[in-house]
């Protein structure tokens, strides 16, 4: 049933199906999404838009996870990664690191998590979305290693970035994390400013 479903939507654009997927997500469609995202793989792959194949390949990377199936998972990252690495394609390459990096500190693998960040921010740091993300995960990385500097430092990278995008929801998380590692430092003096914890709640919200 489902060969025959992504038979029929195969006809249909690669582009147009990973929108679809993406938005069967965001609805929790989940079957549905698994369905039209390996649609988009199949055309992408046939079609040679490897763009579409990156993308579409890590974002079920991530709903595989969520599912429990973390094997196949890192396999559709790995595939990721190679064919946005072929595409000569940095941005997407580097969302696959930061997705891999996500399964490794999931599953305990927090060094192999640490390294894939690492390349990851080295490979799209330009762009300032991905930068804060990255930096994020870095933060929580070095948190679970108990290097609470380098944890605040990256804490920090991130809500620079954020303020850079524009995105106060980042902030938000950035805003609290810092305060947490302060916290743990006993660095109280360098706690979020009341005008920061406003602007933490509002976008919270």
């Amino acid at each position: 049933m489902t060969g025959q479903a992504g038979t029929g939507a195969a006809a249909r654009p690669a582009a147009d199906l990973l929108h679809d997927a993406r938005a069967q997500e965001r609805a929790a469609c989940i079957p549905e999404a698994i369905r039209c995202y390996e649609a988009a793989i199949a055309t992408a792959d046939r079609t040679g838009e490897r763009t579409v194949l990156a993308e579409a390949l890590r974002r079920l990377a991530v709903i595989r996870h969520l599912r429990n199936e973390s094997a196949e998972a890192r396999e559709l990252c790995r595939r990721s990664y190679r064919v946005a690495g072929d595409a000569g394609n940095d941005l997407l390459a580097a969302e696959a690191l930061n997705t891999l990096g996500g399964l490794d500190v999931q599953t305990g693998a927090i060094e192999d998590a640490r390294k894939n960040f690492l390349q990851a921010l080295e490979r799209g740091g330009q762009s300032r979305e991905l930068r804060a993300r990255v930096e994020q995960n870095l933060g929580i990385v070095a948190n679970i290693q108990g290097n609470l500097d380098e944890a605040v430092a990256h804490y920090g990278g991130s809500l620079e970035a954020y303020q850079a995008s524009n995105d106060e929801h980042g902030c938000a998380i950035a805003y609290a994390n810092l305060g947490i590692a302060h916290t743990d430092l006993r660095q109280y003096d360098r706690l979020p400013s009341g005008r920061a914890t406003r602007t933490c709640r509002g976008s919270v919200s």
